[in-house]
C-alpha cells in the first residue's frame, strides 16, 4: 500500500493490487456488439484506478469495468478516463479511471472492500 500525490494536490491512499480490468467499448452501431478490453491494474483506491491497457483511450471516455480481484466476486463499476499516458516500461499506455457514484453498479460494495483492504 502506497499513498500516491495526484495532479489535483490531494494525497489518497492506493492499493497496489493486481487484478484484472475488463473494460466495455460500446460499438457506436447498435447492430454491432461492442467489444471487450482486458487489462491489468497497477493500483487502486476507492475513487479511482490505473491500469494498463494496449490502446490508447481517450480522455473524458467512459466506460463500464468488470473488476476481477482473487479472493472476491466480480464488481461492475461505471468510470471516467482521466489521464492517459505512455507506460514506460512497456509499448502499452498507463490510464487513470475516476470512478462514477452510479446506481445499478456496485459502488457501495466496491468502496466497503477498499476500505476493509486499507484496514488491513
Amino acid at each position: 500500500m502506497t499513498t500516491l500525490q495526484v495532479h489535483e494536490n490531494r494525497l489518497e491512499t492506493r492499493l497496489d493490487l493486481e487484478a484484472t480490468i475488463f473494460v466495455e467499448l460500446l460499438s457506436s452501431d447498435k447492430h454491432n456488439p461492442g467489444t471487450i478490453v482486458m487489462c491489468n491494474s497497477l493500483d487502486m483506491s476507492a475513487n479511482g484506478l490505473q491500469v494498463v491497457v494496449d490502446d490508447e483511450i481517450p480522455a473524458g471516455s467512459i466506460f463500464r469495468l468488470c473488476i476481477d480481484l482473487k479472493d472476491a466476486d466480480p464488481i461492475f463499476l461505471v468510470a471516467e478516463v482521466k489521464w492517459q499516458r505512455p507506460d514506460p516500461d512497456t509499448d502499452a499506455y498507463r490510464i487513470g479511471f475516476l470512478i462514477f457514484e452510479s446506481d445499478d453498479t456496485d459502488i457501495e460494495r466496491w468502496k466497503l472492500l477498499m476500505k476493509d483492504m486499507l484496514a488491513g
